[in-house]
């Protein structure tokens, strides 16, 4: 018997950052009997230096060095030393659960597989995420022990890090990585394993935790004709191997899945390559499309690659450099257009010769629903539905339900969505009219008892397409959960497309019990799981809800807060106002105990420490909800999100948005529309605002309160009159420290804090600069350049920026909505926007506030108009400065106002 269950082969080259936290993390395994094999491809680094050390401290890791040969050939030599019974590969920039390999490995021995799969998290410095496509390997009803013969979901999972294999079948089978691949080397290692495994074990838990660089420079990343070619000699390779055994059949998806990447490829990459590489590129394309036995797959690929695939075959070398000359603009929408009732690509008006191929024999449907609610017969409804590619302009919607050949339909009426052209085509197509209203309907007066397939049908120019409602959350999918209504019993059911039924079925007394006992029997089994899978925060949330629900709801208990860590803003402000002059009013502050700003407010009392027991427990029975930012992500906690996934209708209270900041510079309704975030009452500073808000977020008028902002009653000019604030918003599209170096953004700021002119202007009126950068910059950057002794640079945490506000004369930022605290003190702002077309397409939505026009202080695009303005300072115009009146409401108190508001101007309701 092995001595190791399990060998973790780590693959090594340059990852001095990131290789500890790989090495500890299979160090910190739960499944006792591990072998680490480190090998080091030839690594410049001190990442070997780090490995070594782990090497001689720990008996069971070895380490192993080589030229750099690349990762197939790394891997290959850790394997030849392994021991394990099974073996697990990962690369040292990654790194794996505390459970990865217990989870496999007991899937794997209790089936008696040979290989075992798991789901994995990708992650970047700014998010995480699960691949779309992994969905399918974990689908519900799936068995949980397979084989890539019979289930061609498997296909869709080619890494050969979230895998295990048994050892034995290696050897037996002589299955290793092929060195002479250096892009899809895994893809063929595991299709020839997957194959080869007599039972492969499937666990949908996450066993991998993968690190998505940008800053990696690899051949994968590159754009050139290897690239290609390593493709073509993938396909050929797992063309043969299922030629040799004998199952040519099995080809079919993973040659669609190939197809699809490679046509993927040609459109990302061709147009970054020189022109005088297109023609070796077609016949590369050429080659490829030769190695497959399949050829009909290239029919289910979008338009454009069916456009493509038409031009390799004709080798049509003159509109192959016109297509990739096209993409290489950037300017490709996937818009479609309608003629002599068919829908054909926007491509055919470009290339009319292939207008034939880019008919769109099938049209892609775009649908989310945002609001549902089945409760008492009452079925409720919002959301919006679109055709890609074609504009909603003059699209009629309406609901089907459909039962052995009968059809019933209800109209909706069009609701206007900003949000989903900017979301969908970054406003190139018109998707404005995608939303429908949300309904409420009868379905006792509207059906008949039956099962009943419910759609949403669009029509345009008299041609109508289907689709079936698809509810994709489980959050949403329990607001409809099985009730009896006068011995009707109304049932919801979704398929493995989450696509929608309602029933209708008369009941009698038994029935009735037995379905109320299936409830209760599923609630305990759900309640149960949190017990045993030793999450005892969750399980005892819900058992304090269950018990002391009663008592605490007649507490009218609100909970109040920002971001977890902050407390400086609007929030801040308000339960700074209610602990002072309404002292009895059961509010309680969320924070994190470990947050900087919690000494500035553990004074007040009543606060809770976020994701504490009493956090969770108090959002469960609160009366209120109060937030600065958005609730969900910043004030829920893990415990609670799980407990609303399955009892969604325990959510009673109202939720209260008070926000950080104007709108009405950029849209942000995609992130703050009803549908999503259904609060009770959405705090605006202004009638301007107002109006936007109702028009485009969908709250009616007695939802939207017109307060102003809380925090603005802290705002009193400090300053002397010698202070400028130089404080710069973020972009989006910059991830990593070398695209902030290369940026016109970096060379913008940093070119006016270094300029000589400026520094003699400084010197000369005895002014101080103080340089605030965007937290994403200071994230970016360790240590700021000294620009010069009367330039300061302020990091996050050194002062806030309201204080910063406060004690500055004069504002220079571009499109930060802190614009609007500075004007609001009267003071003076300046808009240095260089790039703003770029920043109103790629970072933000623009709003209906015009801010080249209708701002309230000058506004310049270059450096030179810059230093011109502010040597006019400390008598900079502030002739535009009364427009701010346009975009604030000014009171003495808006955090009195705003408190009368959410009381309701009646304080005799709070618990003494």
């Amino acid at each position: 018997m092995s001595k190791y269950k399990v060998t973790v082969v780590i693959v090594n080259y340059n990852k001095e950052p990131y290789i500890s936290q790989c090495i500890e993390s299979v160090i910190n395994q739960s499944l006792q009997q591990i072998e680490i094999i480190i090998v080091d491809d030839g690594s410049t680094d001190n990442s070997g230096i780090i490995s070594s050390r782990y090497a001689a401290a720990h008996p069971h890791i070895r380490y192993l060095t080589q030229e750099n040969k690349g990762v197939s050939s790394a891997r290959n030599k850790g394997l030849s030393y392994a021991q394990g019974e099974y073996v697990a590969f990962l690369d040292a920039d990654d790194y794996v659960p505390a459970d990865a390999y217990e989870t496999l490995y007991k899937a794997a021995v209790q089936s008696g597989a040979d290989t075992a799969v798991g789901n994995f998290e990708c992650f970047n410095e700014y998010r995480t995420w699960h691949l779309a496509y992994m969905k399918k390997v974990f689908a519900k009803g799936l068995p949980a022990v397979r084989h890539i013969s019979t289930h061609k979901e498997l296909h869709l999972t080619p890494s050969a890090s979230n895998k295990l294999f048994k050892k034995a079948l290696l050897i037996q089978h002589s299955i290793s990585f092929d060195e002479d691949l250096h892009v899809g080397e895994d893809l063929l290692f595991t299709q020839k394993s997957l194959y080869c495994s007599r039972k492969t074990a499937v666990e949908n838990k996450d066993v991998l935790y993968y690190r998505v660089n940008d800053n990696e420079m690899t051949l994968s990343k590159n754009s050139t004709l290897s690239f290609f070619k390593q493709l073509v000699m993938v396909q050929q390779k797992l063309k043969n191997l299922y030629e040799t055994l004998n199952e040519r059949s099995l080809l079919h998806e993973i040659e669609k899945r190939q197809a699809e990447f490679f046509f993927n490829s040609l459109f990302t990459k061709g147009p970054k390559l020189p022109n005088d590489n297109l023609n070796e590129l077609l016949d590369i394309s050429s080659s490829f499309l030769d190695t497959l036995i399949h050829r009909e797959v290239t029919c289910s690929l979008d338009s454009k690659s069916q456009l493509l695939t038409q031009m390799i075959v004709q080798r049509d070398y003159e509109e192959f450099m016109n297509l990739m000359f096209y993409f290489c603009k950037d300017e490709f929408i996937n818009e479609i257009f309608l003629e002599q009732n068919l829908f054909y690509s926007s491509l055919a008006k470009i290339f009319p010769k292939y207008k034939q191929h880019l008919e769109m024999k099938h049209v892609e449907v775009e649908q989310r629903i945002e609001v549902i609610k089945l409760k008492d017969g009452q079925l409720t409804l919002g959301g919006y539905v679109f055709i890609k590619g074609l504009s909603t302009k003059g699209m009629q919607k309406d609901l089907l339900f459909k039962h052995r050949g009968k059809e019933k339909a209800f109209p909706l009426q069009q609701d206007l969505r900003t949000d989903v052209s900017y979301l969908f085509s970054n406003n190139q197509i018109d998707y404005q009219d995608a939303g429908f209203k949300t309904i409420s309907l009868n379905v006792f007066d509207f059906l008949e008892q039956g099962e009943w397939q419910v759609y949403i049908r669009l029509t345009v120019n008299d041609v109508t397409v289907e689709e079936p409602i698809k509810v994709m959350l489980a959050q949403l999918r329990n607001r409809t959960k099985t009730h009896v209504v006068n011995d009707i019993q109304i049932k919801t059911a979704f398929n493995t497309h989450s696509q929608m039924t309602i029933s209708l079925k008369k009941v009698n007394v038994l029935e009735k019990l037995k379905s109320f006992a299936v409830h209760v029997k599923r609630d305990i089994r759900y309640d149960a799981s949190f017990l045993k899978a030793k999450d005892y925060h969750t399980f005892l949330a819900i058992l304090l809800y269950r018990m002391f629900r009663l008592f605490y709801v007649k507490k009218q208990i609100w909970l109040i807060g920002e971001r977890k860590d902050t407390a400086q803003d609007n929030s801040y402000h308000l339960y700074q106002y209610i602990r002072k002059h309404h002292p009895n009013v059961n509010i309680y502050y969320v924070i994190d105990k470990q947050s900087p700003d919690y000494q500035f407010i553990k004074h007040l009392g009543n606060i809770i420490h976020f994701n504490s027991l009493k956090h969770t427990f108090y959002l469960l029975i609160s009366h209120k909800t109060i937030n600065s930012y958005v609730e969900t992500s910043n004030m829920h906690t893990e415990s609670y999100k799980k407990i609303m996934k399955y009892y969604p209708e325990w959510q009673q209270n109202e939720k209260i948005f008070i926000q950080h900041g104007v709108i009405g510079v950029s849209r942000v309704n995609h992130v703050l529309h009803k549908n999503r975030m259904n609060y009770s009452q959405f705090v605006v500073s202004s009638p301007f605002e107002k109006k936007h808000v109702m028009k485009e977020f969908g709250y009616s008028e007695n939802e939207v309160i017109e307060t102003g902002l809380a925090r603005w009653d802290a705002l009193e000019d400090t300053s002397t009159g010698k202070e400028i604030l130089i404080m710069p918003t973020w972009r989006s599209w910059i991830k990593t420290e070398q695209q902030l170096f290369t940026s016109d953004y970096w060379r913008r700021y940093l070119s006016l804090l270094e300029n000589e002119e400026f520094h003699r202007f400084l010197e000369q009126k005895d002014l101080t600069v103080t340089f605030f950068p965007h937290y994403q910059m200071q994230k970016l950057i360790g240590e700021f350049p000294a620009f010069h002794p009367r330039i300061t640079v302020v990091k996050q945490g050194e002062e806030t920026v309201q204080n910063l506000l406060r004690s500055h004369s004069m504002l220079l930022t571009d499109y930060s909505t802190v614009s609007f605290d500075f004007a609001y003190m009267n003071k003076p702002v300046l808009f240095y926007q260089f790039d703003y077309d770029d920043f109103y397409s790629k970072h933000y939505n623009e709003g209906p506030i015009n801010h080249k026009k209708d701002l309230f202080g000058e506004r310049v695009e270059t450096e030179k108009e810059v230093i011109q303005l502010l040597k006019q300072f400390p008598h900079f115009s502030i002739n535009k400065a009364n427009k701010i009146q346009n975009y604030v409401v000014k009171e003495h108190s808006h955090s009195n106002l705003l408190f009368k508001q959410l009381s309701g101007g009646n304080y005799e309701w709070i618990n003494h």
